[in-house]
């Protein structure tokens, strides 16, 4: 387990429309005969392309153009109006061919999409070139430019932070009572700049518990129990909710986390950067962050990878924009929603991944019961080294940070794509053949204490079917948090043998845990494996026999303990993240 830290690189491009985003003729746009000639097909554009034109493009020029662009481009009749060579239509075809549209600092189309609405208004004539940079299936998240007038505002601030020559990076949080009298909603969140060659980005938690020190602080890693709230690295836009917000009442604490890197090696600076945040009254949608992807993975040295992982948030839940994430090796990062019916529906697709181009983006998803957000990330590992996941720039992560109405209990949600609880179970590969795959599903429990001690006995030969499971703790304190053991638990489905001098076990679970602040791990736990033994006390020195691999991870000796018909066994405890953990396995031997 790791203790994970909201993670914003520097330099996000600044995304707008305004004047950049005005279709002009080219001057030398040709005005050839298979341009005057073609006439974009009406039902293909009904179907497909106005569709993805919408997503690309409307956000300037919807149906009621915005941001500084003249006209919308969602109207058939409009857009090939005109002298061939010269419509509206044939300026989409030049201007995406050259990059231009989208203007600069917006992600361009995904290369599927490009070709799709290139060809469609070329009438196939023409295939655009494989775009470079970041392309995205989304359109980026749009606010108003000014705060609505009138509304209130607050600064949080770090108070003059020095920076010294030493300092070359640093995290540094600071503690704040939000100054509200009655319930709010923070509606609008711009940054505070103030020394723009110090500051790396910017992040705002809410501290639920009041758990992050008073004073200034050093804050590498998130302090515990808090939530996600805002984030900002430059060239990002403001933040603005269409309606409501997030909520704040008196008593919150929220805690801001400024990032300094003085890799240019100044000295005597100081700083008080902060963000600024525009409240009104707790009426309309409201909203909470969730970071959406897996949280523990690796990509080994001088190869490609990928991790993907899944979630399931209320039913009802509404996602209004998020900001994917990764760092340096990234290649690529998709999402897409497993319907509860079995149908597919992609959220987001992002190639050409850029470490420098981090924004939000519009990604309008309604879930119903049963359906799961699953987060996919590719990665280029050009290093010597293997890459982890984790907080620091040379680590990396796989991340969608997400608005979603109603908020989320959890700051983070990552589980096994595989659908849990396990409603099915395969023998594995050192179980005996034929053998039966019909067995119950066992919810077992994780406590904290000692394992009860193992007294041996005669081990008389059978099968033995699981009926019970329990992990022993020695702590409910990790290095990650707090293990909420109301809410975390194990379910496994598994069967033994035994017989003179052997033993086989083979399970297949499903270990689920939630830590403080509704970190949730949720991961298959398979074992299977298949061994002889000399001596039949506890705990039994076993010689594996299956798996051959001698690198496979398979307990060196059991604890086991026999009362007439029933089996305990387990292994000794396992250490991890500061916690020993003791499994014990109780079997039932099947008549």
């Amino acid at each position: 387990m790791t203790k994970w830290q909201w993670w914003i690189p520097f330099g996000a491009l600044l995304a707008g429309c305004g004047d950049a985003a005005v279709v002009v003729a080219d001057a030398g746009a040709v005005r050839d005969a298979s341009r005057a000639a073609c006439v974009p097909d009406r039902a293909q554009w009904t179907s497909t392309v106005r569709p993805q034109v919408e997503r690309q493009c409307g956000a300037c020029h919807g149906e009621t153009p915005q941001f500084g662009s003249p006209f919308s481009l969602l109207d058939y009749d409009a857009i090939v109006a005109g002298v061939g060579g010269a419509r509206r239509v044939d300026q989409m075809v030049t201007r995406m061919v050259a990059g231009t549209m989208p203007p600069a600092g917006t992600p361009a189309p995904t290369d599927e999409v490009a070709r799709s609405i290139v060809q469609w208004a070329s009438c196939g004539v023409t295939t655009p070139p494989a775009g470079v940079g970041v392309r995205s299936s989304a359109p980026v998240f749009r606010s108003p430019t000014a705060a609505p007038a009138g509304m209130p505002s607050f600064e949080l601030r770090a108070d003059r932070f020095a920076i010294t020559r030493a300092l070359t990076e640093r995290y540094q949080c600071y503690s704040f009572d939000v100054p509200v009298t009655a319930a709010r909603f923070a509606r609008r969140f711009e940054i505070a700049l103030d020394n723009t060659q110090m500051v790396h980005h910017v992040v705002l938690l809410r501290d639920p518990a009041h758990t992050a020190p008073r004073e200034p602080f050093e804050c590498e890693s998130m302090p515990d129990g808090t939530q996600f709230l805002y984030a900002w690295a430059p060239g990002q836009d403001s933040l603005q909710f269409p309606d409501g917000g997030l909520r704040m009442v008196p008593g919150d604490r929220f805690v801001l986390q400024v990032h300094y890197n003085n890799g240019s090696g100044l000295d005597g600076l100081s700083d008080s950067s902060g963000v600024r945040i525009f409240h009104d009254a707790p009426t309309g949608t409201e909203y909470g962050m969730i970071a959406l992807g897996p949280t523990a993975f690796s990509i080994p040295a001088r190869r490609t990878g990928s991790v993907e992982s899944a979630c399931t948030l209320a039913p009802g839940s509404r996602m209004l924009a998020g900001m994917p994430h990764m760092h340096g090796i990234g290649a690529a990062l998709s999402q897409r929603v497993l319907r509860a019916g079995g149908a597919i529906d992609p959220v987001i697709s992002l190639e050409g991944w850029r470490f420098d181009t981090q924004l939000f983006y519009d990604l309008p998803v309604t879930f119903a019961a049963g359906d799961r957000i699953v987060t996919h990330c590719d990665y280029n590992n050009t290093r010597d080294t293997v890459t982890r996941s984790g907080p620091h720039t040379d680590d990396e992560m796989c991340f969608n940070f997400a608005y979603v109405t109603p908020p989320p209990t959890a700051r983070l949600c990552d589980e096994a794509i595989t659908p849990r609880p396990v409603t099915t179970y395969t023998p594995g590969a050192c179980a005996p053949p034929g053998s039966s795959s019909d067995l119950p599903l066992v919810m077992g429990s994780i406590v904290v204490g000692v394992a009860p001690e193992s007294t041996g006995g005669v081990i008389p030969a059978g099968r033995w079917v699981l009926e019970g499971v329990r992990y022993y703790l020695s702590t409910a304190m990790s290095a990650a948090g707090a293990v909420d053991l109301t809410m975390s638990s194990i379910e496994s489905r598994g069967q033994a043998w035994t017989g003179a001098g052997t033993v086989v076990m083979d399970l297949n679970s499903t270990l689920t845990l939630t830590l403080s602040g509704g970190i949730r791990f949720a991961r298959p736990v398979p074992l299977s494996f298949a061994a002889t033994f000399t001596d039949a006390t506890s705990p039994l020195a076993l010689t594996t026999t299956c798996p051959t691999d001698p690198a496979a991870m398979v307990p060196r000796s059991l604890n086991y303990t026999v009362t007439g018909d029933t089996l305990v066994m387990g292994s000794n405890g396992q250490s991890t993240a500061g916690i020993t953990i003791t499994p014990r396995f109780t079997f039932r031997r099947a008549p």
